[in-house]
């Protein structure tokens, strides 16, 4: 669990089989997902390691709601209690009034049938911790540095990706897709359907670097990656 760096002023967080992301800006630390449930010692830790404390984390921010991204949420609020928390609306009463989950299916393919079985447990409640603002489609947040937020709903009806402008563009997928053996669909969809068309759409943007919630990031001509594999 060592934190990685991915570029200047952003970096991996490696945790079990999901990646959190923390990045530096001039409005603070602002961290992308929380991981599983215990996930936030780890968290804090990293924060250390930059030579920063607890508290100069201001931002988290939630790709979705499920208990692998959001799993920490409330125990890192409860360490820092003046973090401001960002998820899209889909995902309100999941995250702030312990729903469960939505019904989510195995995308095709026997090895994701497997792995979904293998994976996907229980209802998914998470620790709930009350939400600071809602994300908008395409809406630039000034608050942390400058990330743009773009719903892609699919694996997710409440799914965000982020876009950082510098470094020729670096997406944080969350799990719009994965890279464990190549990049390919997640294991799992709410609407396979929908989100291939959020794939087809993604392709069409323009990012040098894809961070996912599971994998390697893409560090060379990403975008024209995802255009490749799900071509519009």
């Amino acid at each position: 669990m060592t934190l990685q760096r991915v570029v200047d002023r952003v970096y991996r967080l490696p945790i079990r089989q999901v990646n959190v992301y923390l990045l530096e800006t001039e409005q603070g630390l602002v961290l992308i997902d929380t991981g599983y449930e215990g996930s936030a010692p780890a968290i804090l830790q990293a924060i250390r390691s930059l030579g920063c404390e607890s508290s100069d984390l201001r931002t988290i921010l939630l790709t979705h709601a499920h208990p692998d991204h959001a799993g920490s949420l409330g125990a890192l609020k409860q360490e820092v209690p003046d973090v401001r928390i960002y998820a899209s609306e889909q995902d309100i009463s999941i995250v702030s009034k312990r729903e469960k989950q939505r019904t989510i299916k195995p995308a095709p393919g026997l090895l994701n049938a497997i792995l979904f079985r293998i994976l996907i447990r229980g209802d998914g409640v998470v620790e709930p911790a009350p939400l600071d603002g809602v994300l908008q489609h395409g809406k630039v947040l000034d608050f942390a540095g400058g990330l743009q937020a773009i719903f892609t709903p699919g694996h997710s009806y409440g799914h965000f990706a982020f876009l950082l402008p510098s470094h020729g563009g670096v997406l944080f997928a969350g799990d719009l897709a994965a890279n464990m053996s190549g990049l390919n669909l997640n294991i799992g969809y709410e609407h396979l359907e929908q989100g291939l068309e959020t794939l087809r759409m993604v392709g069409q943007l323009d990012y040098e670097i894809a961070c996912f919630g599971h994998g390697n990031p893409i560090m060379k001509q990403a975008s024209a990656r995802f255009r490749a594999k799900w071509p519009s």
